[in-house]
């Protein structure tokens, strides 16, 4: 398990960016629409912000000072397709967003891996 902090513009921009990445299997895209459940802005914090999406644009305004801050909780499988993801995302980053992105990639691929039990059946 990884635990990641993200404030709302990291949401908004993973949440759509996720959107758009290419899945090479259907077991890949329900590990991307499980982390886009978990940084999706709820329908409550689209409406409190005034959230409007029209293409790539984004408009908000926040109620107050760090709101949508948000402690992401993710599961190993998640963590490493949400790094590899970004990593290999089809589409420009901004360099500005680089920054954080970059730190967020290593943060998610020095999550433990995940590993397999074997039992003993006697």
């Amino acid at each position: 398990m990884t635990s990641v902090e993200l404030n709302w513009y990291e949401r908004v921009v993973l949440w759509m960016r996720i959107g758009a990445m290419p899945a090479p299997s259907m077991m890949e895209a329900h590990k991307l629409l499980r982390i886009i459940e978990k940084v999706r802005p709820t329908d409550q914090e689209q409406e409190e912000t005034k959230l409007t999406i029209e293409g790539l644009n984004y408009r908000w305004t926040l109620p107050f000072h760090r709101y949508g801050d948000k402690k992401i909780e993710l599961e190993n499988e998640e963590a490493k397709a949400l790094a590899d993801g970004l990593d290999n995302h089809p589409l420009s980053v901004l360099v500005s967003d680089a920054a954080w992105m970059l730190k967020l990639i290593a943060q998610l691929r020095a999550a433990p891996a995940a590993s397999a039990v074997i039992e003993n059946v006697a």
